[in-house]
């Protein structure tokens, strides 16, 4: 046994024994890493504390008392260490449950798959002060799991369990940010550990990636934003909110999929924090059904179970609408009708008006005629002229502002991805109805037409809005590309050819090429991520025979160190041309690559050379 009491003189080697006695039981305690940091304030993090607080960023389950989140204490006695624990869980599912039609399916976030990690945490985090113990009795020691004062990631990336990332989550170099983080206060002097010097560099994935905005900043979260926060409120959901939720029902993961530094990595040695398929994925009507008994079975052990059924039922209200599933409109009417919650009664008025159609409508108005409720007689009368102006028709799905990662999620449906990140379920609403490029039947009309230049066929798209896309050949050789692009940015689409609407932008373009037009006099209608259409403004501003760099667009736009992120949405310019990415230049002014290609690029620029 040793004291804490130890002499000085041989303190240091007895701390650094016990340290690396405790790192080498860790993995038989259920720990998968620890580290130890200091016990001093975290006097640093207090103003960004404050200022979160000022900006109305925090979501209100933090500790209130900012000088007990930055000041690690004990009941009795001075702290003089930290430790920090953390637990890796799963990414991935095996054999994950098929949304279908009629059959569609919520996702809770991978944090909630398995038993409550709360429990998990503690469970482990009591065997280490155990070990402890058994070496200094007299030790004193008090362990915490996200409910406590201090500030979990702080204290991990001060012990070295990894580096914080612009997404607020700490990522360790082994396990990614799939782990669980937990920390002990304790007047043992171990010696620190060294923090990780890692960092997310250049890459702006997850902000550009956030459905709501959430992300105001590197390593800054505004989580009244943030669609984990939200799943788990109680009461009414704005409606910006109900369609970025797609059929999230518990928490979201799309900045840590979305993140380079997890690929390929999925953690299942830890059984009980395992996921069950047909809890993690639940059928959503059935939801709206459950009792209390039954929820607390069914979902009891995770810790989506937390704030009660309520919040899972409203989502799962939110889920039906966002998926149009005309089959829920029976179960939705009934939830509209006879629901005691307001909150469940306005988020089905709003979900039929999502779904549509003659039995919605009427649902709607004869709820109206009866309800009592302030809030739920707004929601209504929303849901009424929705309808009205629709003619009772379903709405077209909502045009997301989607990434490229996050169109990959909707393939990565079988490793239980949740919806992408605009919050519409594209990917089991393409299972109910696949689309040609020329359908004839109903669905949102893409107008196009092709027109030949110097630099050969360009195929001109536009909705009723304006010009949305240019691709550099025929249709029909372009066809494939052109239907992958509407799904994602429209949903249900047609290609129709219609030189009339076209003619204005072919008539330009003519102009252009024949070096007697400048600049561009359009109606666009730009689908993009709102990093995208950031940098496409810049581009926009790049006058007729000027040229810019990558470095430039990134300095305009606030983000000097987000090369690579501008570069990938200079790429995915869908209006080349009209918004000339062609005046793009490598920073010491060589030729970089071009969605038409380099002669292509090398050919506009000579022309307005010349003009």
């Amino acid at each position: 046994m040793t004291s804490v009491q130890t002499g000085a003189a041989q303190a240091g080697s007895v701390w650094e024994q016990l340290k690396q006695e405790i790192k080498a039981a860790a993995p038989g305690l259920g720990i998968d890493d620890v580290g130890f940091a200091s016990a001093e304030p975290f006097v640093s993090l207090k103003s960004l504390l404050e200022q979160h607080r000022d900006n109305g960023y925090a979501s209100g389950f933090e500790e209130p008392d900012i000088e007990k989140r930055v000041r690690p204490a004990l009941k009795e006695g001075e702290p003089a260490s930290l430790i920090a624990i953390a637990v890796a869980y799963p990414s991935k599912m095996v054999n994950p449950p098929k949304s279908e039609p009629g059959a569609y399916r919520g996702i809770l976030a991978r944090s909630a798959w398995g038993r409550d990690y709360h429990h998990v945490l503690r469970e482990a985090m009591d065997k280490l002060v155990q070990f402890i113990r058994e070496r200094v009795p007299e030790a004193m020691i008090e362990s915490m799991v996200d409910t406590g004062a201090l500030v979990d990631r702080a204290v991990s990336q001060r012990a070295g369990i990894g580096f914080s990332a612009k997404n607020c989550s700490i990522i360790s170099p082994k396990f990614g940010s799939w782990i669980y983080l937990g920390e002990l206060v304790t007047n043992i002097p171990f010696q620190p550990d060294t923090p990780v010097t890692e960092d997310c560099g250049e890459c702006t994935k997850c902000i550009d990636a956030c459905p709501t905005g959430a992300l105001v900043g590197p390593g800054q979260l505004n989580a009244q934003r943030c669609i984990s926060f939200v799943t788990q409120t109680k009461g009414f959901v704005d409606e910006e909110f109900m369609l970025k939720i797609g059929n999230r029902l518990y928490g979201c993961d799309t900045c840590q999929i979305v993140c380079p530094k997890n690929r390929g990595k999925n953690w299942d040695h830890h059984p009980d924090l395992q996921p069950d398929p047909e809890i993690v994925k639940p059928l959503l009507l059935p939801l709206l059904d459950i009792g209390n008994r039954e929820f607390k079975e069914r979902f009891g052990q995770s810790s989506a179970a937390w704030r009660g059924k309520k919040p899972i039922q409203r989502n799962a209200v939110i889920a039906l609408g966002n998926f149009k599933d005309k089959s829920a409109v029976p179960k939705l009417t009934e939830v509209l009708k006879r629901d005691p919650r307001p909150e469940l009664r306005g988020t089905a008025a709003w979900a039929l008006s999502r779904i549509g159609g003659e039995d919605a409508m009427r649902a709607i108005g004869e709820a109206a005629a009866n309800e009592q409720d302030g809030n739920v007689l707004s929601m209504l009368q929303k849901a009424k002229e929705r309808l009205s102006s629709s003619g009772s028709l379903p709405d077209k799905p909502q045009v997301g502002l989607m990434s490229d990662k996050q169109q990959e999620e909707q393939k990565n449906e079988s490793t239980g991805t949740d919806s992408n990140a605009s919050g519409q379920p594209v990917k089991q609403e393409a299972a109910a109805w696949k689309p040609s490029a020329v359908t004839g039947l109903h669905g949102t009309p893409v107008y196009y037409d092709e027109v030949l230049t110097p630099i050969g066929t360009l195929t001109l798209c536009a909705t009723e809005k304006g010009l949305c896309h240019i691709d550099f050949g025929a249709f029909h050789v372009r066809e494939a590309h052109l239907q992958q692009w509407a799904r994602t940015w429209i949903g249900e689409y047609r290609y129709e050819k219609n030189e009339e609407k076209l003619s204005e932008a072919a008539k330009q373009l003519q102009q252009y090429f024949a070096g007697e037009r400048k600049s561009f006099d359009l109606e666009l209608d730009l689908l993009g991520t709102p990093f995208q259409l950031q940098v496409w403004q810049v581009l926009s501003d790049i006058s007729y025979g000027e040229a810019s760099s990558h470095q430039q667009v990134a300095e305009t736009i606030g983000r000097p160190k987000a090369v690579r992120a501008v570069l990938d949405a200079i790429s995915k310019n869908p209006i080349p041309i009209i918004i000339p990415c062609h005046r793009i230049s490598g920073k010491d002014g060589t030729l970089v690559g071009y969605v038409g290609g380099l002669q292509t690029k090398e050919q506009l620029l000579a022309l307005e050379q010349q003009s």
